[in-house]
């Protein structure tokens, strides 16, 4: 008796399957969302940006830093060319070579009438 209260339904999945079909995702493959998408795309155009700016200021450091080089040069130079001229204002106008060309001029020290001042 309890075989005939059982009720039999008739149930085809194949007509089910059918009217809506299904879809199946591999768990290893999940497709990307347009957020995810976008999010990815204005990442990878930051660090290209980031980068760009990165080799920029690099380049521009470097030639800052040539610039410099040159003008500390160019500043050396300046100062040796001004040591050489105080050594020649010292070797013309030492003591003994005024001495010899007052002497060629027939001029006389008189040591009476040189005074030092300080």
């Amino acid at each position: 008796m309890a075989g005939n209260t059982v009720r039999k339904y008739n149930y085809e999945p194949e007509e089910e399957a059918r009217k809506s079909p299904r879809l199946v995702v591999d768990p290893q493959k999940v497709p990307y969302s347009a957020f995810e998408k976008i999010l990815s795309v204005v990442g990878l155009l930051g660090a290209a940006a980031l980068i760009t700016l990165n080799i920029s200021a690099s380049v521009s450091a470097t030639y800052a830093q040539r610039q410099l080089s040159e003008v500390k040069k160019s500043i050396t130079k300046q100062k040796n060319a001004t040591a050489d001229l105080q050594q020649e204002i010292g070797e013309l106008s030492s003591n003994t070579r005024l001495n010899k060309i007052a002497e060629s001029q027939g001029l006389k020290l008189r040591e009476s009438n040189i005074r030092t001042i300080r």
